[in-house]
């Protein structure tokens, strides 16, 4: 048979060659094949010889028959696997949805398909090729088997003699499976929750498996004594339950080992995956592909490892606008979102004479100079545990005291201005080294009570603050041109920041408020 490559495009889009990957697996189940049925060897001779009284000669012609069975179901389970195996063999340069699918559900059922190809297929290959084996050496060298206990070979090549063989096979299969399906998890999204998967529990699988180890002496002896008459049964009783319990007890062990080595590979497999979280790598899942309960852990996991990285993801992007314990608190549930009335201090930021330089520069350059001048003034506003509230084209506005509530609202914002005013001091010292224009700003800044919490439509919701605070830090920010200073204050977020220095200014009259504003001017252009 030969065996075609394939290459297809990974998830980095670059050609991925899995032909070697299908090879390799072929290559494992043949072994497996091939160790099983030797497996199956040793507890058909003790069976065998438990069940027929054969003396040297019927031996030597059985021996000389064996080849008959052997090939019958080498190629049977060649074939079946071949067939099985299929989709993978012939996975497409550009596969689809679907043929990832099917080769994902043909992977995580091998181990399953293949304890029930040895016990069907497999074991009647095997009795066909035994029987025409036995009427051959009947005919020819003398076997001397009566024709009414052809029954026998069929009934232990149909249950007893497979066990070892399915098992192994079951298992075998199975780790190769999982190998090949974690290479294939490195290119594409497998999906796990594709119909068609077979589930075979642990305690299913055990109850099972034990149950076939412990009916099977039962029904060995029961055919041993219908074989011989009672005198031959008595005389040989002794040496037969030896025998038999010789068998069982071989198969027992072949269990067990393989059973410990399965749950020892899937734990460990397990505990890595959970140590990588707790070491806070949310990078990667766990890819162990089990029909078991193992199976249905490792899905829960990587259902949380995604909520946590989806969780850590949104917490970056808060991040980008929110201080770390703004950001936290909105996470944990701590903030009202819903609309409440809190006491805050709104700073607003203005660029000036920034539509003359976007009109005389390309949109790359007006958008990089906006984003080196917003990365350094959220970043003096997050220091100080402020919330960057909305980006206005070439200005923002920042809130202190909401969503979480912060006592010193008003210190905070008047400390993150004197820091934007140190910012734009060195971003002014970079761009002046690169003979690029230099940049200034206003910034105002008020307190009062707001009304904050989630407005918008169904589909889209902004967190926003709404009241006269808002109005009047964009009033007084503009103050800033006709008192040639950079930095305003209302005499409300004075008083309550407890600023030292500084400078009062006359009261001012403004559109669209009442009574006149007392400021005062902060900063190195007070």
């Amino acid at each position: 048979m030969e065996v075609p490559a394939s290459t297809r495009p990974g998830r980095n889009g670059s050609p991925q060659d899995h032909g070697g990957d299908f090879r390799r697996l072929w290559r494992l189940t043949i072994r497996n094949e091939v160790i099983g049925s030797a497996i199956s060897v040793l507890p058909a001779l003790i069976f065998y010889t438990a069940a027929f009284s054969y003396n040297v000669g019927q031996f030597k012609a059985l021996l000389k028959v064996a080849p008959i069975p052997i090939l019958a179901f080498l190629i049977v389970d060649l074939a079946l696997n071949w067939w099985y195996l299929a989709p993978y063999r012939r996975f497409s340069a550009a596969p689809t949805e679907e043929e990832i699918a099917r080769v994902y559900r043909r992977l995580h059922n091998l181990s399953l398909f293949s304890f029930m190809r040895v016990f069907g297929p497999h074991a009647l290959a095997a009795c066909i090729g035994a029987q025409i084996g036995v009427l051959y050496a009947n005919a020819h060298w003398g076997l001397g088997m009566p024709s009414s206990d052809y029954w026998i070979y069929w009934l232990l090549n149909l249950t007893l003699v497979p066990i070892g063989h399915a098992i192994f096979e079951y298992h075998a299969n199975g780790w190769a499976a999982r190998e090949a399906l974690t290479r294939l998890a490195a290119s594409y999204t497998l999906p796990t929750d594709s119909r068609g998967i077979w589930r075979f529990g642990l305690a299913v699988r055990l109850a099972i498996f034990y149950t076939m180890l412990a009916i099977s002496p039962l029904v060995l002896l029961a055919v041993a004594a219908n074989l011989h008459s009672p005198g031959a049964a008595t005389a040989g009783t002794g040496s037969g339950v030896a025998k038999i319990v010789a068998g069982v007890v071989v198969l027992n062990m072949l269990l067990l080992i393989l059973f410990a080595r399965d749950v020892n590979q899937q734990t460990r497999t397990l505990l890595s995956g959970l140590q990588r979280v707790e070491d806070g790598d949310l990078s990667g899942r766990v890819n162990l592909f089990t029909p078991d309960e193992f199976g249905s852990i490792t899905e829960g996991i990587n259902k949380m490892i995604h909520g946590l990285s989806e969780r850590q993801r949104i917490r970056d992007l808060f991040g980008v606008y929110l201080s770390p314990e703004v950001s936290r608190a909105i996470l944990d549930g701590r903030v009202a979102l819903q609309g409440e009335a809190l006491h805050v201090s709104i700073l607003f930021c203005d660029i000036r004479e920034f539509t003359r330089f976007s009109a005389e520069r390309s949109p790359r350059e007006v958008v990089s100079r906006l984003n080196r001048f917003f990365g350094r003034m959220t970043g003096a506003i997050r220091g100080q545990g402020g919330t960057v509230n909305k980006f206005l084209g070439d200005g923002f506005l920042a809130v202190f005291g909401a969503p979480v509530n912060q006592p010193d609202h008003a210190r905070r914002a008047v400390e993150a201005a004197l820091q934007m005013e140190r910012e734009i001091a060195a971003l002014n010292d970079e761009l002046a080294s690169l003979g690029e224009p230099l940049m200034e700003i206003g910034i105002g800044i008020d307190s009062g009570e707001v009304i904050a919490g989630n407005v918008g439509s169904a589909d889209r919701l902004e967190y926003t603050v709404i009241g006269d605070p808002v109005n009047r830090s964009s009033r007084i920010e503009q103050l800033n041109k006709t008192y040639a200073t950079r930095i305003l204050i209302s005499q409300h977020t004075y008083s309550e920041a407890g600023v030292s220095g500084g400078r009062a200014l006359a009261p001012v009259n403004v559109k669209g408020i009442d009574k006149p504003l007392e400021l005062y001017t902060v900063g190195s252009k007070a």
